[in-house]
């Protein structure tokens, strides 16, 4: 059962990188490797300029893309991510969270083809499900202002999708499409670290007609990192004392 809901995870994970790798590549972007988990790598083949890798912890993922590190490898300023214009970037930013939600869209829109054999307004009906899903997350995103009530970190999705995954494939298919939807939709969360946290940075040269500092951009992406990972621990121990 753990075993089928790291899949699922980790498929989430992978429509999310997958929306940032395909703007990338259609915006002329190298991306330099596509990673799915992190710490040491367990299976990696290159194609193409891209290092594709399976990591050995299974939760989580992400894409290197050219101009975004300080990586050796020499590549022409319009194949990377800060030579593009800032609505490339944007685009590309915001790939990953428009996969999840198109993602979770195609999982309500098969269920009710599935079940009602409706095709064409099936496409409508799943449309307001998924509006109806978006606002509802919206609405438990506050907590994230408010305080850390109502919040679920990692241990409290497994137990979620577990409890989904013994009531049977539907609702865990559901419950899928769900994780799905509130990745991307935290993901566009206005906070460093997350996509969110770059469109500010993008927001600001837009409205300045100048970048920000990189390294100052790096350092607050890192602050975030680290505030970020600290709300997921407190979370998590929440999680655990419910259980």
């Amino acid at each position: 059962m753990i075993l089928i809901v790291i899949l699922q995870l980790t498929l989430v994970v992978f429509v999310h990188e997958l929306g940032h790798y395909i703007f990338a590549r259609l915006s002329g972007v190298q991306v330099l490797s596509f990673n799915i988990g992190f710490g040491p790598v367990v299976w990696s083949r290159e194609r193409g300029g891209t290092e594709y890798t399976l990591r050995l912890i299974p939760l989580g993922g992400y894409v290197r893309l050219a101009g975004l590190d300080e990586s050796a490898r020499k590549v022409p300023k319009a194949q990377t991510y800060q030579g593009q214009s800032v609505f490339r970037r944007f685009e590309i930013t915001v790939g990953g969270a428009l996969a999840n939600i198109l993602f979770a869209w195609l999982i309500f829109y098969g269920f009710l083809v599935w079940r009602e054999g409706i095709f064409l307004t099936g496409i409508y009906k799943s449309f307001y499900v998924l509006l109806g899903m978006l606002l509802d997350i919206v609405r438990s995103i506050r907590a994230l202002f408010t305080g850390l009530t109502g919040l679920s970190g990692p241990v409290g999705i497994v137990a979620a999708s577990v409890l989904a995954a013994r009531n049977g494939a539907v609702p865990f298919l559901l419950f899928t499409a769900l994780l799905s939807a509130n990745l991307g939709i935290f993901n566009l969360l206005p906070f460093p670290a997350l996509d969110g946290g770059r469109l500010i940075f993008l927001l600001y040269e837009l409205l300045f007609r100048r970048k920000p500092n990189p390294a100052l951009e790096r350092w607050v992406h890192a602050l975030g990192f680290l505030i970020l990972f600290g709300l997921i621990v407190l979370v998590s121990i929440q999680d655990l004392i419910k259980l």
